[in-house]
């Protein structure tokens, strides 16, 4: 039982927040499973071809750094959509 505990606690969990009109969903992997990580890009990839701005952002929220990489040891990223002026 203890392992288990274990590898949960070692697990390193990371997400893309999406802030947009449907709410706010997420997408989250282990930077360790190489399928999830595979995902995780796709959708970054996805959002950013939408025209989506993407942060990176430290877990406790300090200020962001606009990504046009995805970086899949990134803790937290959150995507907007681009603000359309009128």
């Amino acid at each position: 039982m203890s392992d288990v505990i274990e590898a949960i606690e070692t697990k390193r969990v990371h997400e893309i927040a999406v802030l947009d009109r449907t709410g706010d969903t997420k997408t989250i992997w282990d930077a360790d499973n190489e399928t999830e990580v595979e995902v995780a890009k796709a959708a970054f990839d996805s959002f950013k071809k939408k025209g989506y701005m993407i942060y990176k952002v430290g877990k406790d929220g300090e200020a962001g750094t606009a990504m046009n990489k995805f970086d899949p040891n990134a803790e937290k990223m959150i995507a907007v959509p681009a603000v359309v002026g009128g």
